[in-house]
């Protein structure tokens, strides 16, 4: 029994070697290639079946630089520059540009409107009947932000670089589930934006105008009341001033005009005739006043050009129809295939780890085959040494 249990404990034994037989190991795997085929296969099949099911993700791009001159002159007109208005060459009444955009001015609106997160999730409400048709960009069971941020992950975007390209442009690109509406989506999404960007120009261009017409009429009002001021101040002193004269009896100017005054003499001195032609002078500018386009408005210094600019802000029209903030240099098109799933690279990893799977699999079924061939052999020895 003792020399029955070492016999056995040295066929249990480990194999300490640390050589592997390389040529063992290759006839395993010929041996068992039945397994290697069936884990190649097996991986290929499903790869295959993950591909059929798998949605196909489409993508395209639009590309936009930036305007010519002739594009932004509408929003440029003389009525808005920069304006020296005054009053026989002294004192300036308006100087200031009301509003104005180059055409890099313009392209950087555009810009930021094409980059603009809030547009897209404008753009996304306004677009929902499209997009929820498509499970994999929206579900019923998200909210509208969790469905947003699912949408707004398909948007990418590439800027010029001003030390590499010798062009400035912006390139927006989208992913979506459908070759006919990706292009669709992003090209209404571009002229969406570039839209509501030129609408926030009109009406900040419209406010800065109104603005500057209530600016201007309050300057004007505040000349007129100082003018009226004035001249109820002047109709006093000169009124005074002839019941002064009527009193002394001086009728005609009580100086000879040739003669150099060191200080200007007193009003009364002129007589009151001419006083009396002063006084009614300034009563008559009413009735002149008529045949005037600005009315009485003329005799008081600075009113007559306020009022003028005034009257071309407002007839100011401004033609958006022909502004461009950007040019659209591409516009997306209908891919004519997918970006996502890889294909070939789904089959051939499919293949590398079907193959590895199947080898690893042979070699296993072979130690399998091998352990139960030594306990066959152990158990033959034992029944032999038994009935021996």
């Amino acid at each position: 029994m003792t020399e029955g249990y070492v016999e056995e404990q040295l066929d249990n034994r480990p194999n300490n070697s640390d050589e592997i037989d390389l040529f063992d190991l290759w006839d395993d795997v010929v041996e068992n290639k039945v397994w290697v085929l069936a884990g190649l296969l097996g991986c290929i099949i499903l790869a295959a079946l993950y591909l059929l099911r798998a949605t196909e993700i489409f993508e395209t791009q639009v590309v936009i630089k930036p305007p010519s001159d002739v594009h932004v002159l509408e929003l440029n007109p003389p009525q808005l520059s920069a304006t020296k208005l005054s009053s026989k060459g002294e004192a300036v009444i308006y100087e200031d540009e009301i509003f104005g955009l180059t055409a890099e001015q313009a392209y950087q609106e555009a810009q930021k409107a094409v980059l603009s997160k809030e547009y897209r999730k404008a753009f996304f409400k306004d677009h929902i009947p499209v997009i929820e048709e498509f499970g994999t960009v929206y579900s019923d069971k998200l909210l509208m932000n969790q469905n947003f941020a699912n949408f707004d992950r398909l948007f990418s975007f590439s800027v010029s670089n001003a030390k590499k390209d010798t062009e400035q442009f912006t390139k927006l690109s989208f992913e979506f589930p459908d070759s006919q509406e990706s292009a669709e989506l992003l090209n209404a999404f571009v002229v969406y934006a570039l839209v509501k960007k030129l609408e926030e120009i009109k009406t900040t261009l419209s406010g800065k105008v109104q603005a500057e017409i209530l600016n201007l009429q309050y300057q004007v009002d505040k000349l007129k009341e100082e003018y009226k001021g004035e001249r109820n101040r002047t109709l006093l002193l000169l009124n005074e001033a002839k019941h002064i004269a009527e009193k002394v009896g001086i009728n005609k100017p009580a100086f000879d005009k040739n003669q150099v005054l060191t200080e200007e003499p007193p009003l009364y001195m002129y007589g009151s005739k001419a006083l009396n032609a002063e006084i009614g002078a300034i009563k008559n500018r009413d009735s002149m006043a008529k045949d005037l386009s600005f009315g009485e408005e003329y005799f008081i210094e600075g009113v007559s050009q306020l009022l003028y600019r005034i009257d071309q802000l407002k007839k100011l029209e401004v033609d958006y129809s022909k502004v461009k903030l950007a040019l659209i240099d591409e516009e997306a098109i209908p891919p004519t295939s997918p970006i996502k799933p890889k294909k070939l690279l789904i089959l051939a990893l499919a293949g590398v780890a079907g193959l590895f799977g199947g080898i690893m699999l042979a070699l296993i079924m072979a130690a399998f085959k091998r352990h139960k061939e030594a306990r066959r052999r152990r158990a033959l020895k034992r029944l032999e040494k038994k009935n021996g």
